[in-house]
């Protein structure tokens, strides 16, 4: 099968990279996704979280069921903190304790920087993936996206040069926002 065949517009399955959207804080894509990194048990798994953090959510995992808390300055005002909630229910958590339990590489995907762009994050109401299914949902939110900014862009830009460093001979599972 050619590249071309194995990379179609707007799917999530492209070449050795397999994607998974997930809607931050919501169970409902953390039990998905981690149905499906069970199932395929990928050697990598990358998620967009700053790599900065990853030292305090490593801590936090070793916490699980607790909930954690990471706070952090913000460079340009060091009297604003920024919180950061390290809970069971969430997405990212799910996928790092997930990785750690079958033994898959591990990449932080947003760039050591403290800035990143605002996102509106304006999702429909994730109980509707109990009637309609993950891949519905998935697909009716892609119908409507989110605006694409210059900031946007360039931050999905550095992720995307992250990923490049990864191994090449192996399959990649990005969990993404």
């Amino acid at each position: 099968m050619s590249l071309e065949a194995e990379i179609k517009a707007g799917a999530l399955e492209r070449g050795r990279y397999s994607y998974f959207p997930v809607v931050p804080g919501r169970l409902e894509f953390s039990i998905e996704l981690r149905r499906r990194l069970l199932a395929e048990r990928p050697p990598i798994i990358a998620v967009e979280l700053p790599g900065f953090l990853e030292k305090s959510y490593r801590r936090a995992l070793a916490r699980l069921p607790e909930m954690s808390v990471i706070l952090y300055t913000d460079e340009s005002d060091q009297e604003r903190a920024i919180y950061v909630p390290v809970e069971p229910a969430d997405p990212f958590t799910e996928a790092l304790r997930t990785a750690e339990e079958i033994g898959a590489e591990v990449i932080f995907l947003e760039p050591d920087s403290l800035e990143r762009p605002h996102l509106h994050d304006a999702y429909p109401d994730t109980y509707a993936i109990r009637r309609v299914g993950l891949q519905k949902y998935i697909e009716a939110y892609r119908l409507w996206p989110q605006p694409r900014t210059a900031d946007v862009a360039a931050h999905a830009s550095a992720m995307a040069w992250k990923l490049q460093g990864a191994d090449l001979l192996k399959n990649i599972f990005v969990v993404f926002r």
